[in-house]
């Protein structure tokens, strides 16, 4: 697998060590990128800055995460002028941020896109989903504690199963709060998804 300014090697390492599990962190990255995508199109007004800031931090980090350090370097320095109120910087960079952004999000999904055809999964679900209630109420608690090791573990494990549609959607949406650092949000749909069981 290769991706244009990532170093997947770093990537893997810092994703839990496994491909199978920094491949569902670039899916989640590809995702959240995209949505962020639009709301990076104009430099923001003064009164829109915590808002740009808050963008640009969860890119930097999830971008870090992912081996991408180039990358995650520019938003830093996106996110220090945005504290700084420096919107002549941000005016100036903003576009190749983008540009790189919209690059590494296309990168991304031609390695994914790679990796499919190497093997399909059968598509058998778990209806029953309280054989997970085990699982989902560690996971609880691995999330209350902010346990990175212990979500990635879990999270794995779970992703393992054979799941419905509607449950493999709201872990989508748990590990994307996980990718940027939303505990809590993560914990929300969590006790949604456990109160439907």
């Amino acid at each position: 697998m290769i991706i244009p300014g990532v170093d997947i090697q770093q990537g893997v390492k810092m994703t839990g060590g496994t491909e199978a599990l920094y491949r569902q962190v670039l899916a989640l990255f590809r995702k959240d990128a995209e949505d962020r995508l639009p709301m990076l199109q104009m430099v923001p007004e003064e009164s829109a800055l915590p808002a740009f800031i808050t963008q640009v931090h969860a890119l930097k980090s999830a971008s870090a995460s992912l081996g991408a350090a180039d990358f995650s370097a520019e938003a830093a320095r996106l996110e220090a002028a945005g504290k700084a109120t420096d919107l002549a910087f941000i005016q100036e960079n903003l576009s190749g941020f983008v540009e790189h952004l919209t690059a590494l999000v296309h990168g991304i999904d031609a390695a994914l896109e790679a990796g499919k055809t190497s093997g399909g999964q059968a598509n058998a679900t778990t209806s029953d989903i309280t054989v997970l209630l085990p699982l989902l109420r560690e996971l609880e608690s691995a999330l209350k504690s902010e346990k990175d090791s212990e979500i990635d573990r879990i999270m794995n494990t779970l992703n393992e199963k054979p799941l419905d549609s509607g449950t493999k959607e709201k872990l989508e949406q748990i590990s994307d709060q996980v990718l940027i650092s939303e505990f809590d949000e993560a914990g929300k749909i969590l006790k949604n998804l456990i109160h439907n069981v």
